[in-house]
């Protein structure tokens, strides 16, 4: 060792040290960058890449440590011998000299090269995301776990992201209707982005053993089929939500979205602490989704049974009230009986959390389709809207709202927003359908209904409501038939579909069909509730007024829901001129 400090800079540069480790850090570099690239292609983890730089962080200071001790010379390695004073100054042999002298400074330009490569490639990244709508599709989850117990994992797991995605207004989430029809799908991510018009996809897997859990995510650029980011989340079922947490705050960094306070408020917020009641409002959701009465009611058991665990649980709580309001929409329950408990179910949700969406958007509906309160209806549906800014549920029912009280600009207008949030949403196309139809534009209605039949054949009540098009067009054999097929399918609430049957078969004169239809459902009644709205539309349709209106008396007396829609309701044109129904048009307050 040299005695003096000064002396040490050229002990270094004469024992090759000040060579070698440019050299290194250029080939290391390199390496770094093809990892880097191979990693995913490959299959690699994720911790790959944080390994092998600590492999060649000590790999640096093995090199330094060697070239130290040993030389390379044309006779071999040697070791290094220990220098005189004079022998600092001995010139080294020209060819040697620059020979490490391109060596290093060869290496000084590829390490500066990928540098900059690397910061102004990133730059463009950035700059990219930031230019690019930012609208996303969550693919259905594939469900890795083994149990029967745990079969809604997969699809809870996509619509609990779906959710949490909603809450950053700089997204456009597209919904489950959309997404779900590519499980198990063998389209590529660009035919995927393309046919949803979305930028982003989100896929992943999700696997439960005992209070195991193991989440895979990793979010796709869909028109290039990049790969943009990706990770695993192995842990306990107690940070289920902690991890969907982290989830949607990792996809908006990735996305250079900026939350604001109230989004990531909104992110952080837990539903529940409690992950068995968690659990259990999961599968009450994956089965209210499956769309059939019997599934909405064996969902609506599970969101008794997550209540029963954990009393503060507001989402379960507006859930339970939005399945209490849909099947009484739809005749299986006196909504009598069950529009109180709805509204019971959705103050309560709403005295645990006032900015909860979903409680303004069950409370509104309450508000219209019961109390026939249509300013407090409307204040609750903005309410819900302004909180959730994203919730496609909300702008479909509140456009729907519209089209009750003839408002069919507004109407349109909210219909567009939800579609273009979500252009493949099912329910959301079948209403628009449905919302020309009410309207009268009947060749609009029957191309928007085709459309959503092009998507979903079996999609219920889109065959229906065609065959309510047809009807009005005169075209009695495909009404007839459309309808028809809507009973075959059986994928919503038989009891309509058939009076809607027997209504078009009273219009189109075949009396004795239409009168076949009011005794089926005078029998069903014995067991079972049915809107006298229903016995109303067919005797109407029959001519026999008396009857008619003596059922539209009922249906005002008992809150039928499906009164609502008295003020364009295509089935009461044949009596809008009597007073009667004029008088029943004030008294709910819907009279011009």
């Amino acid at each position: 060792m040299p005695d003096k400090p000064h002396n040490f800079w050229q002990e270094l540069k004469r024992r090759r040290v000040i060579r070698v480790i440019p050299v290194y850090a250029a080939a290391a570099f390199i390496i770094l960058e093809l990892v880097d690239i191979i990693a995913e292609p490959l299959g690699l983890p994720d911790w790959t890449l944080n390994l092998v730089l600590v492999l060649l962080c000590v790999g640096l200071v093995i090199s330094v440590i060697l070239s130290w001790i040993y030389d390379f010379t044309p006779e071999g390695l040697k070791r290094t011998s220990i220098s005189s004073k004079s022998r600092y100054r001995e010139e080294e042999r020209p060819a040697k000299v620059l020979g490490w002298k391109i060596a290093t400074y060869t290496s000084i330009v590829v390490i500066a090269g990928l540098l900059i490569l690397n910061i102004f490639g990133k730059r463009e990244k950035f700059v990219s995301l930031d230019t690019i709508n930012k609208t996303i599709a969550v693919l259905p989850f594939e469900n890795m776990s083994d149990s029967d117990e745990d079969a809604h994992l997969g699809d809870a797991i996509t619509d609990e992201i779906i959710m949490q995605l909603y809450k950053i207004n700089e997204f456009e989430v597209r919904s489950r209707t959309s997404v779900m029809q590519y499980k198990n799908s063998s389209k590529s991510s660009p035919e995927i982005g393309e046919e949803l018009n979305v930028n982003y996809l989100l896929e992943g897997s999700a696997q439960r053993h005992g209070d195991h859990v193991r989440i895979r995510v990793q979010l796709i650029h869909a028109p290039s089929d990049d790969h943009i980011w990706g990770e695993v989340y192995p842990g306990e079922w107690k940070d289920i939500l902690d991890i969907q947490i982290n989830m949607a705050k990792k996809v908006a960094e990735e996305l250079n979205s900026v939350l604001s306070p109230k989004e990531m408020k909104q992110i952080e917020k837990k539903p529940t602490e409690n992950t068995e009641a968690y659990d259990l409002y999961l599968k009450g959701r994956w089965f209210w989704n499956k769309w059939t009465d019997a599934d909405i009611k064996k969902g609506m058991e599970y969101f008794r049974r997550a209540i029963d665990i954990d009393p503060d649980f507001a989402l379960a709580y507006a859930g339970l009230a939005e399945a209490y309001n849909t099947l009484s929409f739809y005749g299986q329950l006196d909504p009598q009986n069950t529009y109180p408990i709805a509204r019971e179910l959705a103050l309560k949700a709403l005295e645990i959390d006032n900015t909860l969406s979903e409680a303004h958007v069950a409370l509104a509906f309450i508000k219209a389709y019961y109390d026939w309160d249509w300013k407090g209806s409307e204040k609750e549906f903005r309410e819900a809207i302004s909180l959730e800014p994203n919730n496609i549920t909300a702008h479909h029912l509140f456009a729907y709202f519209l089209v009750l009280l003839a408002r069919y600009d507004e109407a349109l207008e909210e219909i567009n927003k939800a579609l273009s949030l979500d252009p493949l949403n099912l329910i959301t196309n079948r209403t628009l359908g449905d919302f020309y139809y009410h309207r009268r534009e009947y060749d609009r209605a029957e191309e928007q209904l085709i459309k959503t039949l092009e998507m979903d054949s079996s999609f219920n009540y889109t065959h229906a409501y065609l065959g309510l098009v047809y009807l009005q067009k005169s075209l009695c054999e495909k009404a007839l038939e459309e309808l028809e097929k809507e009973a075959r399918l059986g994928t919503g609430t038989n009891d309509i579909a058939l009076a809607w049957s027997g209504y078009a078969h009273a219009m189109c004169g075949n009396k004795k069909e239409g009168y076949e239809v009011v005794n089926k459902l005078i029998e069903m009644n014995r067991n079972k509730h049915i809107p006298p709205s229903y016995f109303a539309w067919l005797y109407i349709a029959l001519q026999e007024y008396e009857s008619g209106f003596e059922y539209l008396g009922k249906a005002y007396e008992v809150k039928d829901p499906r009164l609502t829609e008295i003020k364009n309701n295509h089935f009461y044109d044949k009596v809008r001129s009597d007073p009667r129904f004029i008088d029943l048009l004030k008294k709910m307050n819907l009279a011009d």
